[in-house]
């Protein structure tokens, strides 16, 4: 057995459906995200802004805000998901992105615009602790980079889901119509999932029933302390900066002066999220074996991917007359998604595996506000870089900034293992009725 095997678990038919369910619901949310993207010029026509307008307004300060107002969001989410009953937040968080996504059809304005994506961004921002507090407590750590990498499958699923039914209809439909069609269903699986999702009990996937503490400084500083959290948190700050300004930008800078135009470019973002989907399975699945053969070799396996994804990504924005090479855009496409997904499939697991019961939701809290500031200044710092060099050069240097991610990660490889060994040894050192009795708190 390797170094990092836990005993079997035995999952439940309802917790498998539940499973389901939450899957469902990050596929919906997640659909949300880059329903814009495909029509940033149609929707900047709509309002009135000339090509700056679009680029800074709609691209910059829009994306930048509904990332950042996730950052808080995901705070607040990780907090309550470390005591409180995580079903009722995970209905509660997506009814506040659907239903102002669904409103989304009714603006006249950038600024009720700005104000409906502010919703969804705190929607995302808050979903993603609650979702992996409650997978981290069914799923033990011999099967939690599965979880992890099918959590990445489903949302850029969402994600493709989304911009490809935005870019399909935009120019037919108006850019409009794919908010309610994306908006009703999610608040739908919201309410279902109340009646459906069985909430699990706390730790019991690592053989303890823990109790959550509540929020305090002093659990921040030990978050903080664990060298793998803070390798994660630097290296989600260096990553999503590059995520923030692809996704903002790169599907409309292909059909504009890549000269695809706007059905053919989303076809290449499509194909980029089918090879992100594809890598973060074979991610998930490479990094499961490594976490129960060998911990070590699983953050060289992320940092590896990372760096690697660079030349096919560089490539979609470098060639000239995309039109030209559309076959190439495609193979380019799949493999620049696909080396640049494994990363994302492992780092939710490492840091469930690196953190006691009572603290991965405020540790992926944390993790995720990293990543939303990232992915919130992405836009805003390639809006900065575009108005001094323009949008290829933007692009260019957006995705270098996955160098020092991929380094970051490698560093993994040393820190790592006894990080979690360490989580291991505080779980068997305070005893469940110790805690209870200490705490004073009770599993709702």
């Amino acid at each position: 057995m390797g170094d990092g095997m836990a005993q079997p678990q035995v999952i439940t038919r309802s917790q498998m459906l539940s499973v389901l369910v939450a899957g469902i619901a990050t596929v919906m949310i997640f659909s949300d995200q880059n329903l814009m993207a495909p029509n940033l010029t149609m929707i900047a026509t709509d309002f009135g802004l000339d090509a700056s307008g679009r680029d800074w307004l709609l691209g910059g300060m829009l994306s930048t805000l509904f990332f950042l107002v996730g950052a808080p969001a995901s705070i607040v989410a990780g907090v309550l998901a470390d005591t409180r009953r995580r079903v009722p937040l995970l209905s509660a968080f997506m009814l506040v992105g659907a239903i102002p996504c669904v409103l989304t059809m009714f603006v006249q304005n950038y600024y009720q615009l700005l104000a409906t994506r502010m919703f969804t961004g705190m929607a995302i921002g808050g979903v993603i602790p609650i979702i992996f507090s409650y997978l981290g407590d069914i799923f033990p750590n011999n099967l939690r980079n599965y979880v992890s990498g099918g959590f990445g499958f489903v949302s850029g699923a969402g994600q493709a889901l989304g911009q490809f039914l935005a870019g399909a209809t935009g120019e037919s439909l108006g850019w409009r119509f794919c908010f309610p069609a994306i908006g009703i269903p999610s608040i739908l699986v919201a309410l279902g999932a109340l009646l459906v999702c069985e909430e699990p009990k706390r730790g019991a996937a690592d053989g303890q029933q823990k109790f959550g503490t509540g929020f305090s400084w002093d659990s921040v500083v030990n978050i903080l302390r664990i060298r793998s959290n803070v390798l994660i948190f630097l290296q989600a700050g260096f990553g999503c900066v590059p995520w923030g300004i692809i996704t903002a930008y790169l599907n409309d800078y292909l059909a504009q002066e890549g000269g695809l135009e706007v059905l053919n470019a989303t076809y290449v973002i499509m194909l980029f999220s089918i090879g992100a989907a594809l890598g973060g399975v074979f991610g998930s699945v490479t990094g499961q074996y490594l976490q129960n053969k060998n911990r070590a070799l699983l953050g060289i396996f992320m940092g590896a991917t990372t760096i690697l994804s660079i030349p096919p990504i560089l490539g979609l924005v470098l060639i000239p007359d995309g039109k030209k090479y559309l076959a190439i855009f495609f193979v380019l496409a799949i493999v620049g998604g696909f080396l640049a997904s494994p990363t994302g499939a492992n780092v939710p697991a490492i840091v469930i595996n690196s953190n006691t019961p009572e603290t991965r939701g405020s540790a992926l809290a944390l993790f995720n506000m990293c990543n939303d500031v990232g992915k919130g200044l992405g836009p805003l710092i390639g809006a900065a870089l575009i108005g001094a060099f323009g949008r290829r050069i933007a692009l260019t240097i957006a995705i270098t900034s996955w160098f020092p991610c991929g380094v970051l990660c490698l560093l993994l490889a040393i820190t790592y293992p006894g990080d979690e060994d360490n989580m291991k040894e505080r779980i068997k050192t305070t005893p469940d009725e110790e805690n209870a009795e200490l705490l004073g708190v009770v599993e709702e």
